[in-house]
C-alpha cells in the first residue's frame, strides 16, 4: 500500500506546478517588457512635446523668386469637427474604431477580436488599430512594419489621449488621413471625388469616403469603382450594426449612383520642369521629405523664359494628330525645348512635351540629331587644318556595303552644287561634303569630339555602333538627348569652355538649414580658336541668304544648325548667342515621317521659327553681345569666293569676300580659277559607262561631249562654258569595253 502511494499520480501537484510556472513566465515577460518600454521612454518626448502637425509643402521658386510649383501631400483645407456632417464622423467610427469614445487609446479586445475575425472570415473588414493609433502613425511615425514602430504607436496614442479630448483627436484624424491623389483630409477628399464641401455630402458619399483610407490604391473610385462601391456598402453595414443608421437608410444609400467629378488635368506652367525637379528631390531626399518636409527649392529656371518657350511651341508646332492611351491624350508631333545660359550652365527653361504624360523628352528621349551632328565633324576638320575657305566638290557618292548593296547618299534636294567652300557647305547643310570630310577625319575622331562636348549616348562597340559615315547625317544607334545637344552647342558659344548644366541653386530645410547648393562647374573641352571658327561658320547658317536657318535671324549675332532626321522623322534647330543657347526638337515618339493631313510635312523650318521667336523675346531687354574673338584668329582676310584663295586681279569684285582663319592657315596662293578663261573641251564619252571612251567602245555608244575640267574632275559644260556640277564625268577611260 505504501509503495502504491509513493508512485501515485497527483493532479493537485501538477496543476500547482503549472500555475507557478505560468506566474513565473508572466513575471519574466512583464519584466522584459518593462525594461524595453523603459529604454524607449528614455528618449520619448514629454506629453507637452506631443503636438499634431500637418505636413508642410515643398515650394519651388524660379531664379527671380517666383513660385513655380509646390509639392505637397495635400490640397488640404482643415475643417472643424463641427463643420462635418454626423454621417461622415459616424461612418469613420463605424468602420475604423467603433469603441473610439470609450477606449483610452488602444483596444486590446478589438485587436484580438479583429485578428480572430480576419482569420476565421478570410477578410479584412475589421482593423486592429484605433483611430488614435492611426493618428499617431500618420502624424509622428513612418509606415514601416517594425516592433519599435508598434511600441511608439502605443506610446503616442496614450500621449494623445492624455493631452487631447476625443473630439479633438477625431478632428485631427479626419484632417490628416490620406485618400490618394495628393488629397489629405476629408475636405480635400470631398472636393476630389464629388466636387463639394463636406457639409453637402450625402450618406452614400460619406460612406464611400470613409472606405478609401483602408487602401486608396485599391478603394479609390478613380482606381477601381467596383472596389470602392463594395467598400462603401461595407461601411454602411457597419453603421447599421452599431446603430448609426437604419437598415432602410443603408439600402437606399447603396442604390445611390456614384457621381465623380473626375481627376483634374494639370495645366501649370513648367510642368515638365516641375516633374524633373520632383524626381530629383524624391530620389535624393525621399518622398516624405519632399511632400511633407517643407523644403524651399531655389532653381535656375526663369518663369518668364518658360512661358515664352511654351507659348512659342504651342503656337508654331502644328497639331497633326492625337492619340489616346488609357486616360491620357497626346498630340503629335511632340516637341522638346531646352534653354541654357552657356556661361554658367544654368537651365533657364525646359519643355518635355505636349499632352498629359510625364515623359520628359528634353532629358530622356534619344532621337536622331540629323545634321545638327555635322558641327562635330567640321570641328575635327578644322583641327586637321581645313578652313572655312577650303574647297570641296559636292558630287554624287557611292559606297559598297558588306552585304553587297550600294549606299548612295544624297542632299536634301537631290541636287549637287559642285565645288563649294566649307563655310557655304555647312550653311547649306550639304551632305556630300560632310561625308567626304568625315572620311578624312574618321568617325572615331568626330565621336571623340562629340563626347568631349557632352554627348553621352554614342555607341562605339557591338554589332550596331556609330563608327560609320552615316553619323554625320544623324544616323546614330541611339540618337542624342536634347539637353545634352543644347549643352554641347553652349560650349561653342563660350570658345570651348563647357559649363555643366544644372537646375538647383539652393535647397533649404523647413528649419532654414542649407541642404544643397548648386555651383557652376566649367571645363575646357575645345581649343578656343577652333571653337570660335566653328561658331563663326555657324553664323552663316542664319546670316547667309542660302543658309538653312535663315528664317532664324534675330537681329543680333547668333549661330546655329538645323537638323532633319531621315524621312523627316525629326526636326531640330540648336542655336546660340554669347549669353543664351536653346535647342528645339519636334517629332513623333517613334521614328516616323511627320506628314499629316491638312498640315503636310513638318520640317526643321518649324523648329527654326520656334527658336527665333523664343530668342527675340527672351533677349529683348538684354544688351547685344558679339562672340569674343581669340587672339589666335585672323579676321578680315580677303579671298576669292570661287577658289577660296587670295584674289587675283582677274577675280570679279563681287566675288571678293572677307573670311576668318586660325592664324597660320590663311591661303598663301592666288586664285587660279579666274587667272584664265575656262576652257571648253570636246571629248568622246562612252554613254554606257559614263566615262571617257577608249578605242574599244562601240561607235554607237560614243558621243562627243562639251566638258570643262575643274579640280581634276570633268563636268558637262553649260552654254557659257561654266561647269554643270550636277553632271560629272569620270576622267578615267571606260572600264566596260
Amino acid at each position: 500500500m505504501s509503495r502504491s502511494r509513493k508512485s501515485g499520480f497527483s493532479w493537485v501537484r501538477l496543476v500547482t506546478w503549472l500555475v507557478a510556472l505560468g506566474i513565473a513566465l508572466l513575471i519574466v515577460i512583464a519584466a522584459v517588457t518593462a525594461v524595453i518600454l523603459a529604454d524607449y521612454m528614455k528618449n520619448a518626448p514629454s506629453v507637452e512635446d506631443v503636438e499634431v502637425k500637418h505636413a508642410l509643402p515643398t515650394v519651388v521658386y524660379d531664379r527671380n523668386g517666383e513660385i513655380i510649383t509646390k509639392f505637397l501631400v495635400e490640397n488640404r483645407e482643415v475643417r472643424k469637427l463641427s463643420d462635418m456632417p454626423a454621417n461622415l464622423k459616424d461612418a469613420f467610427i463605424a468602420i475604423e474604431d467603433h469603441t473610439f469614445y470609450t477606449h483610452k487609446g488602444i483596444n486590446i479586445t478589438r485587436i484580438i477580436g479583429a485578428l480572430v475575425y480576419d482569420i476565421t472570415n478570410m477578410t479584412t473588414a475589421q482593423g486592429g488599430s484605433t483611430i488614435t493609433v492611426q493618428l499617431a502613425r500618420n502624424v509622428f511615425l513612418s509606415h514601416e512594419k517594425t516592433l519599435s514602430r508598434k511600441i511608439w504607436e502605443v506610446f503616442y496614442a496614450f500621449q494623445l489621449e492624455r493631452r487631447y479630448t476625443k473630439d479633438e483627436i477625431l478632428e485631427f484624424y479626419l484632417n490628416a488621413i490620406y485618400f490618394g491623389h495628393g488629397a489629405y483630409g476629408v475636405e480635400a477628399a470631398s472636393q476630389l471625388f464629388f466636387g463639394k464641401t463636406v457639409e453637402k455630402l450625402s450618406l452614400a458619399e460619406a460612406a464611400l469616403i470613409a472606405g478609401v483610407p483602408k487602401g486608396w490604391v485599391v478603394y479609390s473610385p478613380y482606381k477601381n469603382l467596383d472596389n470602392a462601391i463594395g467598400r462603401r456598402n461595407l461601411v454602411l453595414d457597419q453603421m447599421v450594426k452599431y446603430g448609426y443608421i437604419s437598415k432602410e437608410q443603408a439600402e437606399a444609400a447603396k442604390k445611390e449612383e456614384v457621381k465623380l467629378v473626375g481627376l483634374s488635368k494639370s495645366s501649370q506652367t513648367a510642368s515638365y520642369a516641375s516633374f524633373m525637379i520632383r524626381d530629383y528631390l524624391v530620389e535624393k531626399y525621399g518622398s516624405d521629405t519632399v511632400y511633407k518636409g517643407g523644403l524651399t527649392v531655389k532653381t535656375t529656371l526663369d518663369i518668364h523664359y518658360q512661358k515664352i518657350a511654351e507659348a512659342e511651341l504651342k503656337s508654331k508646332a502644328p497639331k497633326g494628330r492625337t492619340e489616346t492611351k488609357g486616360d491620357i491624350t497626346l498630340t503629335y508631333p511632340q516637341y522638346a525645348f531646352v534653354a541654357i545660359d552657356p556661361r554658367t550652365g544654368e537651365i533657364l527653361a525646359l519643355v518635355g512635351g505636349r499632352g498629359e504624360d510625364e515623359f520628359n523628352r528634353a532629358t530622356k528621349a534619344t532621337r536622331s540629331p540629323g545634321s545638327t551632328f555635322k558641327p562635330f565633324v567640321y570641328i575635327a576638320a578644322l583641327q586637321m587644318g581645313f578652313t572655312p575657305a577650303s574647297i570641296m566638290v559636292d558630287k554624287p557618292l557611292e559606297y559598297p556595303q558588306p552585304d553587297g548593296s550600294i549606299w548612295a547618299p544624297s542632299n536634301f534636294n537631290n541636287k549637287f552644287i559642285g565645288p563649294i567652300r566649307l563655310r557655304e557647305a555647312l550653311a547649306q547643310s550639304t551632305n556630300m561634303i560632310a561625308i567626304q570630310l568625315l572620311e578624312q577625319v574618321t568617325p572615331s575622331k568626330a565621336i571623340e569630339i562629340a563626347r568631349k562636348l557632352g554627348i553621352t549616348t554614342l555607341v562605339t562597340s557591338g554589332a550596331k555602333n556609330d563608327i560609320g559615315l552615316s553619323i554625320t547625317l544623324g544616323g546614330l544607334t541611339k540618337g542624342v538627348i536634347p539637353l545634352e545637344l543644347c549643352s554641347a552647342y553652349g560650349a561653342l558659344a563660350t570658345n570651348g569652355i563647357k559649363a555643366r548644366p544644372y537646375f538647383i541653386k539652393e535647397i533649404t530645410s523647413s528649419e532654414g538649414k542649407v541642404l544643397e547648393r548648386g555651383a557652376v562647374q566649367k571645363e575646357v573641352v575645345l581649343d578656343q580658336d577652333v571653337s570660335y571658327m566653328i561658331t563663326n561658320m555657324l553664323t552663316s547658317v542664319i546670316n547667309s541668304p542660302t543658309g538653312t536657318g535663315r528664317r532664324g535671324y534675330i537681329g543680333r549675332p547668333a549661330a546655329g544648325k538645323t537638323g532633319t532626321g531621315d524621312s523627316n522623322t525629326d526636326a531640330w534647330f540648336v542655336g546660340f548667342t554669347p549669353d543664351l543657347v536653346a535647342a528645339v526638337w519636334i517629332g513623333e515618339d517613334t521614328a516616323k515621317e511627320m506628314r499629316y493631313p491638312g498640315v503636310g510635312v513638318v520640317g526643321s523650318s518649324t523648329a527654326v521659327l520656334v527658336w527665333a521667336g523664343f530668342m527675340k523675346q527672351a533677349l529683348a531687354d538684354k544688351p547685344v553681345l558679339d562672340f569674343t574673338v581669340p587672339s589666335g584668329i585672323s579676321t578680315g582676310v580677303k579671298i576669292c569666293s570661287a577658289s577660296g584663295l587670295l584674289p587675283s586681279p582677274a577675280c570679279p569684285k563681287d566675288q571678293i569676300i572677307s573670311e576668318v582663319f586660325i592664324k597660320g592657315t590663311e591661303p598663301k596662293t592666288t586664285c587660279t580659277i579666274h587667272a584664265a578663261a575656262e576652257e571648253v573641251l570636246l571629248e568622246k564619252v562612252c554613254t554606257i559607262s559614263g566615262m571617257l571612251a577608249n578605242e574599244n567602245c562601240p561607235e554607237e555608244s560614243v558621243a562627243v561631249y562639251r566638258l570643262t575640267k575643274v579640280a581634276d574632275t570633268y563636268y558637262e559644260a553649260n552654254e557659257d562654258g561654266s561647269p554643270n556640277y550636277s553632271k560629272p564625268i569620270s576622267s578615267k577611260k571606260c572600264n566596260i569595253h
